[in-house]
């Protein structure tokens, strides 16, 4: 009997929880947004713009590593190269310019050790101050 009771009570208890939940769903709010569907957009009256093609010019591919490494070893053979041909350039007017400057003390003929020597070494020291730089 005690189960009986137990049951119709747990019956009407039931029935309120769902009335309860019915009210709940009925006072969400509802959307307000339409979904517009593909049969929407075939009844509409607008135009649809479209942007013409553009080609595209071909994208250059960027160099892989192995290209990257022998352009950078093909750079550093080519500076090693000019400083080189600067630093045999710099040594031969050096190297000159030396010479110049002992003969300049040799020379017992004042005359030609002030006008002849003087001007080849202001011209080989000119030479010299125009060489390139050190890379």
């Amino acid at each position: 009997m005690k189960t009986l009771a137990l049951l119709l009570a747990f019956l009407a208890a039931d029935d309120t929880l769902v009335d309860a939940a019915k009210d709940a769903k009925e006072k969400r709010k509802k959307s307000t947004t339409k979904v517009i569907t593909n049969a929407d957009v075939k009844k509409s009256k607008g135009r649809i713009a479209t942007t013409p093609n553009v080609t595209a010019e071909p994208v250059k591919p960027e160099p892989t590593l192995m290209e990257k490494h022998t352009a950078a070893k093909t750079a550093e053979r080519a500076l090693a190269e000019k400083r080189a041909a600067s630093d045999a350039t710099i040594a031969a007017l050096e190297k000159e310019l030396a010479a110049i400057e002992q003969q300049y003390y040799n020379e017992n003929d004042l005359n030609r050790r002030d006008t002849e020597i003087v001007t080849r070494f202001n011209d080989v020291k000119a030479r010299l101050d125009a060489a390139p730089p050190q890379p």
